[in-house]
């Protein structure tokens, strides 16, 4: 692109939404306010649905009485009338039907279908397309093409003839003409069923593209898995750039050059295809961060990681209003948020205060409980926050991990981070290169068993699970007294053969989890999970 079409762009973005954007952050001044304002409007304009007149909505004023007349739900308890809203028609969550359902894996078998209705469609579509903005005034990753990896916009549909998938797909199959041109992956690829082709069909479009300044996919293992697939079929890779295909143009010139850096490096990195490249929009924190810190360093080296913010399939919980320092504020002015102090509610949730907004205390990690204009009524997101700043009077959040992510066997109360935290550090300063991970927490025979997946020589294991243990005892002092009285035997190690990552990934991607915003969970009870490691152990 440009210099001039980029100015252009950026000027387009702050004409739509660079006012947008000064509402959000003048809100942001008094978040109690603008909290209560959307709540009274979600409850206003819903007060005369079955859940509304079930939960007396046209009684409430404020976020008090909306506490006292409304248990915290999950999706279980949601189920039944998404279900036959759908069905019927029947205004049960919400007065304006839903036109679409985010599809999520849930905590049971059947999977979670999210509904969006028309409004809410244009408000997630408004909160890329304010991140956009947000994200211009950065680094200038919009000077040229967009490598963006999104689900698919449809992947069926329900009983009642509603379509179901990706928002974000859908959005990004309809954007305009001007914005579309600039996407370097057409949007049928994300409907390819085939795992293995449609990565070739990624790679061979990522491949022929030179001009990239910005690389935005949720999770950074899609990234590091299509470099893998690069240079493990570079020949045949380059054959296709050669050719052309995949709607990507012929190009020699583009394949032997290079053909030239592969000879003479060995591999390719992102920074040999992308030399561009300007920024990567992902998600940077919990166990998404591993996989972008080890992106990092086959990165431009001038290439920043922009926080993509805490984004899920049932609320577009925040934007990243300062790309620089990655500051994500909440979209306090179109969600209505409550939280509950982290160990409090994993103690006893049903006795935890419950605070709103502007009550969150700095550093602090939170549990987040959300209400959406959607039909998502104090609806327990199972996911774990953390105040990282302030934005005016608002503070601004930074995902930490799913509440899933913790297990305890004697009480130790072990959670992902200190996992993440432990088996990275050690691997590092064991000059071990890790390809993937998973710890384990077997109840039966009180001990957890690390799942490593590593290049070269693996008779260090023994080290590895020493020093992994021996850094657990010293940031946990429960799991460091369970381990004293040996209540909890010492953690082992099972080093995996080559592809173990990838094939568990592949197995929840086949068992409904969307492959563009997969995320690992580095920690799980042994009977939780599915996936066979042990016959992957060599």
């Amino acid at each position: 692109m440009t210099s001039v079409a980029h100015l252009a762009v950026k000027a387009g973005l702050a004409v739509m939404h660079g006012r947008r954007l000064s509402r959000l952050i003048h809100a942001a001044n008094a978040p109690a306010k603008a909290q209560t304002e959307v709540l009274r409007r979600i409850l206003s304009t819903n007060a005369q649905t079955t859940f509304g007149e079930r939960h007396g909505f046209a009684a409430l004023r404020n976020p008090a009485d909306y506490r006292q007349a409304v248990p915290v739900q999950t999706y279980e308890d949601l189920r039944s009338d998404i279900e036959a809203q759908e069905m019927t028609g029947e205004p049960r969550l919400t007065a304006e039907g839903p036109v679409y359902y985010n599809r999520t894996s849930g905590t049971v078998a059947a999977p979670k279908n999210i509904p969006v209705t028309q409004s809410g469609l244009k408000r997630i579509q408004a909160h890329q397309r304010l991140a956009a903005y947000a994200f211009s005034k950065g680094p200038p990753i919009l000077a040229g093409r967009m490598f963006a990896v999104t689900g698919a916009a449809v992947e069926g549909h329900m009983p009642g003839g509603t379509p179901y998938g990706s928002a974000s797909g859908l959005l990004y199959q309809n954007q305009s003409r001007l914005l579309s041109a600039r996407y370097v992956l057409p949007a049928e690829l994300a409907s390819i069923e085939d795992y293995e082709q449609r990565y070739l069909a990624m790679a061979t479009c990522g491949l022929a593209a030179a001009d990239v300044t910005c690389a935005a996919t949720p999770n950074s293992s899609t990234l590091i898995r299509l470099l893998d697939l690069v240079n493990a079929r570079a020949d045949e890779l380059l054959r296709r750039v050669t050719d052309g295909g995949t709607t990507a143009k012929p190009d020699a010139d583009r394949a032997r050059r290079l053909r030239g850096i592969l000879d003479r490096s060995g591999s390719l990195t992102f920074a040999d295809i992308w030399p561009r490249l300007a920024g990567l929009v992902t998600w940077t924190g919990g166990s998404c961060g591993v996989a972008a810190r080890k992106l990092r360093p086959m990165l431009p080296a001038d290439c920043a990681v922009i926080e993509l913010g805490y984004v899920a399939s049932e609320v577009h919980g925040s934007v990243n209003v300062d790309p620089i320092h990655n500051v994500c504020l909440p979209t306090l002015t179109d969600t209505f948020f409550e939280f509950a102090e982290r160990d409090a509610w994993e103690t006893d949730s049903a006795h935890a205060d419950i605070v709103g907004l502007d009550e969150l205390e700095p550093d602090h990690d939170y549990y987040v409980i959300v209400t959406t204009s959607n039909g998502l009524y104090r609806y327990d997101m199972n996911d774990i926050v953390r105040v990282s700043g302030r934005m005016n009077q608002t503070p601004a959040l930074d995902f930490v991990q799913k509440g899933k992510g913790v297990t305890s066997i004697t009480g130790e109360k072990l959670h992902e981070t200190q996992v993440l935290d432990a088996v990275c550090a050690t691997l590092e300063q064991m000059g071990v290169d890790n390809r993937f991970f998973i710890v384990l927490a077997d109840q039966d025979t009180s001990r957890y068993t690390l799942y490593l997946e590593a290049a070269g020589d693996m008779r260090s294991a023994d080290h590895i699970g020493e020093g992994v243990d021996a850094r657990l005892r010293a940031t946990n002092i429960e799991y460091d007294g369970k381990r004293a009285s040996d209540r909890l035997k010492p953690l082992d190690v099972r080093p995996l053969v080559p592809g173990s990552g990838d094939a568990y990934r592949q197995s929840r991607v086949a068992q409904g989890q969307r492959d563009a915003q997969f995320k690992y969970l580095h920690l799980q009870y042994a009977h939780e999970c599915s996936f066979d490691f042990e016959s992957k152990a060599r």
